[in-house]
């Protein structure tokens, strides 16, 4: 898995296209497809425009590309949810003290089920 996939994922997973993502990141579309499939490596100030188009930081592609990768290792024992931690810990900062306390409980009564 290369960095691009996991751009496509996230884009895909906000039901966007080519065009929307490459047009806030300051590329165009054919250039975000090159990148998506591997074809084409982006620079540095473009994947950052990338990673902000679709929502995210630079820190969190990569831990999701190496999430993917170790999940994809036959002899990993870990469990496969550190993209699921990653995007609540993303909302949780988001959180004032009180909603924090109430989502944390939250996750309590649903551990019980």
């Amino acid at each position: 898995m290369q960095i691009g996939e996991i751009l496509k994922k996230r884009r895909e997973a906000r039901t966007e296209t080519l065009e929307d993502v490459a047009f806030r990141a300051g590329t165009d579309a054919s250039n975000l497809s090159r990148i998506e499939r591997g074809l084409q490596q982006p620079s540095l100030t473009l994947l950052e425009n990338l990673a902000s188009a679709v929502g995210a930081r630079i820190s969190e592609l990569y831990l999701e590309l190496e999430a993917a990768q170790q999940r994809a290792e036959p002899d990993d024992p870990r469990e496969p949810w550190g993209i699921d931690l990653m995007r609540l810990q993303r909302h949780f900062r988001e959180l004032d003290a009180p909603h924090r306390a109430l989502l944390i409980d939250m996750a309590k009564i649903l551990k019980k089920y």
